[in-house]
């Protein structure tokens, strides 16, 4: 049987369309969202340079402004560098005999005392004939004797430290001798038996 003919004025329909080969590929099965950016910590590490530069700073400028105060100064006159023997023990007391000390002599008055027990310390106190440290707020009585009788601190002038019922035994103690500026000029340890 035959076609019928398209009516006047309407073209003959085109060949089939194929479908496409592959899917479309619009809207993707799955939504993976991209990565959050990466931080940097540009601005924190800044920060901490520009910190531990000033520090750094401080604290040399602070160490040698003690340098430099300490050339400048010796606490009035020549600082003198004195010498203890170790402890003689006598009942309640403990004595420690000047060993050595530099020249010339200066006079005990310019120098003051302290006393540390087992890394407490003590007040510090004018060497006088008779001065007590108080450590921690115990009393330990101190009697200077200027041996020669010259008003100077110099060879063979004691120290006799007192202790109510003695010195515990066990005991770390630390009798420091100071200079007028409060730098320390002799320091003799010892710990009791």
């Amino acid at each position: 049987m035959a076609q019928p003919a398209p009516p006047p004025g309407v073209p003959p329909p085109g060949p089939p369309v194929a479908p496409p080969p592959y899917p479309p590929t619009y809207p993707p099965p799955y939504y993976y969202p991209p990565p959050p950016p990466k931080s940097t910590n540009v601005v924190l590490i800044i920060v901490v340079v520009i910190i531990v530069v000033v520090a750094i700073t401080v604290i040399l400028s602070a160490v040698l402004y003690f340098m430099v105060s300490g050339l400048l100064t010796d606490g009035g006159g020549n600082r003198p560098v004195v010498a203890l023997a170790p402890p003689n023990f006598s009942g309640n007391t403990a004595v420690l005999v000047v060993a050595g000390v530099s020249s010339p002599a200066k006079p005990f008055t310019d120098f003051s005392a302290t006393l540390i027990v087992n890394a407490t310390l003590g007040t510090r106190q004018p060497v006088t004939s008779n001065f007590t440290i108080t450590v921690a707020g115990d009393p330990y009585p101190v009697t200077f004797s200027d041996i020669d009788g010259n008003g100077l601190l110099s060879l063979n002038d004691e120290f006799t430290i007192a202790h109510a019922g003695g010195f515990p035994p066990g005991t770390d103690y630390t009798f420091e001798l100071l200079w007028t500026d409060l730098s320390p000029v002799a320091f003799r340890s010892w710990t009791t038996p």
